[in-house]
């Protein structure tokens, strides 16, 4: 079991965060649905924690390289979204494991920052380095949850910061350098910080700025529009694990819009009703999107065990 542990891929973070925000976008349409989604989320976290506490030197090494460790915030992401599913049964719990979520993460992104970005290269910027540093604006969207909306609010502002400095930095990187191809899937990655950061804003904020928040919408539909034209391209690659970026960035882009045209509702503000239907067509995408990296990574989880056993096996008769 050991052996087999030491072969999940810390991307495997981002195919749970997937799962997790699918759970809770279908939640009002299929209480079936929210808590399936939760219970896949919640195994794929487990494993992941295994590794961690089987293999914590294999972990220190995958953490040299500044793609898996920027991921790695998907795991705390993860966490941070699973514990609102616990909350209305055990809260004080719940609380304290979303507490240590946001500490971790914010730790996280000290030690990423020293570690990986003060020797500064451009080549070895990609866009999970979105994921690092406002990946933690998940603590915004959750926030409302243990009424720390004022939290949410100054962590909201941080990550919205730090994303516009990495939109350059990120696009600039791609204009000047290639991208490996085992790296390409990650493009699909930009959809989801502007996505993220509208659904904190919309999270935390009491009296949202109607402007500011479809401004946002729209800069986030375009960056959709900008991942699907690369999409067929990058599903044409065999697999790898940055396919989990194929995940979160889907849910998140039609979580953000359905909560846009509800606080557009809520201040009588009118809207086409044409932006209901591009919420469902999102939803379906981002439902397609993450049961097929689903299911390619238990594809790949069988064949890390088959080749585990084999070994095993080879071993025992040597």
């Amino acid at each position: 079991m050991r052996e087999f542990l030491k072969n999940i891929p810390i991307p495997t973070g981002g195919v749970a965060l997937g799962l997790a925000a699918l759970g809770i976008l279908l939640k009002p349409l299929s209480p079936i649905a929210y808590a399936f989604c939760g219970i896949c989320s919640f195994a794929l976290i487990a494993l992941l924690a295994a590794r961690l506490v089987s293999d914590s030197a294999g972990i220190r090494q995958d953490f040299e390289n500044p793609i898996l460790a920027s991921v790695s915030a998907t795991f705390l992401m993860t966490v941070m979204q699973l514990a609102t599913y616990v909350e209305p049964f055990a809260h004080t719990a719940a609380f304290a494991v979303w507490a240590c979520a946001v500490i971790v993460h914010a730790a996280l992104i000290v030690w990423f920052t020293a570690h990986h970005v003060r020797a500064f290269d451009l080549r070895n910027v990609y866009p999970t380095f979105f994921i690092c540093y406002v990946g933690i604006v998940v603590a915004s969207v959750t926030s409302p949850v243990w009424g720390l909306q004022t939290l949410g609010s100054v962590v909201f502002w941080f990550g919205f910061a730090a994303y516009l400095v990495l939109l350059v930095v990120v696009t600039v990187r791609y204009a000047k350098h290639p991208v490996d191809e085992g790296a390409r899937p990650l493009f699909c990655i930009y959809t989801a910080p502007m996505s993220l950061s509208l659904a904190g804003y919309l999270a935390c904020e009491p009296l949202p700025n109607p402007v500011f928040a479809c401004i946002l919408a729209v800069l986030a539909q375009l960056l959709l529009v900008a991942v699907l034209v690369r999409l067929p391209h990058l599903l044409r690659l065999k697999f790898y694990p940055s396919y989990a970026a194929m995940t979160f960035p889907f849910v998140i882009t039609a979580t953000a819009l359905d909560r846009t045209l509800t606080m557009l509702a809520q201040a009588g503000i009118g809207y086409p009703s044409v932006l209901h239907a591009l919420v469902a067509i999102e939803t379906l995408l981002a439902c397609v999107m993450v049961g097929y990296v689903f299911v390619r990574y238990l594809m790949e989880f069988v064949r890390i065990g088959r080749e585990t056993a084999a070994r095993a096996r080879n071993a025992a008769t040597a």
